[in-house]
């Protein structure tokens, strides 16, 4: 039994490996490595549950185990338990402190809570045990640069890509603290090296468009991300780039072709949810799921939501009412697709993909909570839908309102974009291209407002 299951694990055939693991695991349950190998095989056949179960199950056997722990630790990580997974990156590397994965890991989980001095002393310790991570001074140039050190940030950045040659996403980093800093021309050049290093690398390009209008050169700026999208046309993060440099042109038509709040951003109200008695019943359970969700957190800054809280991907086993709330997704992306029509002169209508996978989180905002403007780089269409909304969005003020068309706070822009803003319902649902920049207008209340938003994400 463990011969086939490591012959099927070791051939990347982990949906078959899993019978023999089983089986085998039944007989001998305290076999570490088997559970450690079992384990890889569930995570990648998407059941994290058995995955944690299975690693749980190895720590008890052999508590000095630092590659248990590590897994532990990657697991619970990917499915948003940061708390947990810095606990575990902690005790792997408590156990084998020359193990710098572990303190790395370590790092980007403290990271994910917030807490910088901590994730950057990790890295620290992951530099330490090997001088040659790059990929921990890189990502202690970005918490130093989180933390408003955009100086100390470039340095350590300058030092992750001298040994990381080529990486564009280190000079991303790089060019990103130079333009904090103030060194426009040095950005300008450090995101140019990214470029050449990766002409596909959208974060290159925007970055590159974002400091060209910050010094005044927007038509360069729309010829860089043409250039781009000419291979790439429906990239959300570089559309979003485009519409600001256009925007700054004084391409007002232009503009409203590429980002048509009227057209493209589209509100559905539901009446039901399958197997619910009513859209009462759904958006009670719904709230009730996203409050107890064990990846509910106190949202990082590195988030787009401020004072409030966000979780994991929502899809993740066991689902609750998100498995009813996708097939509501389902219809509404299907309804916005057929009001679209065929008209194929946007890129986001003609390049719209043929298959596609969902990531669905919930926002709780409370007190004074709210959102900056952001956009979703990764999806093609996103949206959210409201299941429980304080009273205060009734009030004048539009406070707790949702906004569309104002760039994010990155983003370097002086002419005024045209906007839009939606008053939030429970039961209410709005679609929109993931380029299209919205936020929430910062509001005050004693009542809690839950979210869940989704993204729509292209596969290959």
């Amino acid at each position: 039994m463990l011969t086939a299951a490591v012959t099927h694990h070791d051939a990347g055939r982990f949906a078959k490996a899993l019978p023999h693991f089983r089986k085998y695991l039944k007989r001998r349950p305290d076999d570490v490595a088997a559970l450690n190998m079992a384990s890889f095989a569930a995570f990648q056949t998407d059941h994290a549950d058995m995955a944690l179960e299975w690693l749980n199950t190895a720590k008890a056997a052999d508590p000095d185990d630092p590659q248990t722990f590590y897994n532990l630790g990657l697991v619970s990580q990917s499915v948003g338990l940061h708390e947990d997974a810095a606990d575990a990156y902690s005790r792997a590397a408590e156990l084998d402190p020359d193990f710098a994965s572990a303190h790395y890991n370590l790092g980007t989980a403290l990271t994910q809570l917030g807490r910088l001095d901590d994730a950057i002393a990790a890295f620290d310790r992951a530099i330490e045990a090997d001088p040659g991570h790059g990929k921990a001074m890189s990502s202690k140039g970005y918490v130093l640069r989180t933390q408003g050190k955009p100086d100390d940030a470039a340095a350590v950045y300058g030092r992750a890509a001298s040994i990381l040659m080529g990486d564009s996403e280190v000079l991303v980093g790089l060019g990103k603290s130079l333009q904090d800093a103030g060194r426009l021309a040095e950005a300008a050049s450090t995101f140019a090296r990214a470029v050449d290093a990766e002409p596909h690398d959208p974060e290159a390009i925007s970055n590159l468009a974002n400091v060209l209008v910050q010094r005044g050169e927007a038509e360069d700026a729309v010829a860089a991300c043409d250039v781009f999208l000419a291979h790439h046309p429906a990239n959300t993060s570089v559309l979003a780039a485009k519409s600001v440099a256009l925007n700054e042109c004084g391409e007002a038509e232009a503009v409203r072709q590429l980002v048509d709040l009227d057209r493209f951003v589209t509100p559905i109200r539901h009446e039901r949810a399958p197997g619910f008695k009513g859209i009462e019943a759904f958006n009670e359970a719904m709230v009730a799921h996203a409050a107890n969700h064990p990846t509910l957190a106190v949202a990082p800054t590195s988030h787009a939501t401020r004072l409030g809280k966000h979780s994991a991907d929502l899809t993740v086993k066991p689902k609750g009412p998100v498995a009813a709330f996708e097939k509501m997704i389902g219809r509404g992306v299907k309804e916005f697709i057929e009001r679209l029509g065929s008209d194929s002169t946007p890129p986001f209508i003609a390049h719209r993909p043929r298959k596609w996978k969902l990531a669905v989180w919930a926002i709780v905002l409370e007190g004074e909570g709210y959102q900056v403007s952001h956009i979703h780089r990764s999806a093609w269409l996103s949206g959210v839908y409201y299941a429980q909304v304080p009273s205060v969005v009734n009030e004048e003020g539009e406070k707790g309102w949702i906004e569309f068309g104002e760039p994010g706070p990155e983003y370097h822009w002086s002419a005024t974009p045209e906007t839009r803003r939606i008053k939030p319902e429970p039961g209410l649902m709005v679609l929109f291209p993931s380029y299209t920049f919205h936020r929430t207008i910062p509001f005050e209340s004693t009542e809690t407002r839950v979210s869940i938003a989704f993204d729509v994400v292209p596969e290959q």
